[in-house]
């Protein structure tokens, strides 16, 4: 079994514990990765190429929407999972237009959210490497 690699990037500790014990509690196979701030999430991206990023909003140094820009400048095909609390709504809206958040969960969220979230991101990550795939088979096979 593959397991994916899962980066979780919250200025609370606490916070970031809740999310790997929901993802035990959703019993799927996953490697965690964390991070405080968005810095140390920029240098986590570049050295373990995470499957699915799960992204805080506001954090001290390198708030979220600075590090999904440098993530994407990285991997613009980076899957990216925003969180906040409702009272950001808009701030995950902004962070969704920039063109790097692909999906939001607005906190407290439970299992059932988060392990959804980043299904459809593996999915999704799945069906390109299927397409990039095939389509790099069909032009060897039409060259030679």
């Amino acid at each position: 079994m593959r397991f994916s690699k899962i980066l979780i990037v919250d200025d609370s500790e606490a916070f970031r514990l809740k999310v790997k014990r929901l993802l035990v509690e959703g019993q799927v196979g996953y490697y965690h990765y964390e991070a405080k701030d968005g810095a140390e999430a920029i240098s986590l991206y570049k050295t373990v190429r995470p499957h699915v990023v799960i992204m805080d909003i506001m954090m001290p140094n390198v708030n979220g929407i600075q590090a999904i820009k440098e993530i994407i400048k990285i991997d613009p095909k980076a899957k990216i999972i925003v969180c906040s609390t409702r009272d950001n709504k808009e701030i995950i809206d902004a962070a969704i237009k920039s063109g790097g958040a692909k999906d939001f969960l607005i906190k407290p969220f439970n299992t059932g959210d988060v392990v959804m979230a980043i299904s459809k991101q593996l999915v999704e990550n799945r069906d390109y490497s299927r397409s990039s795939t095939s389509a790099k088979q069909i032009q060897k096979l039409k060259t030679s």
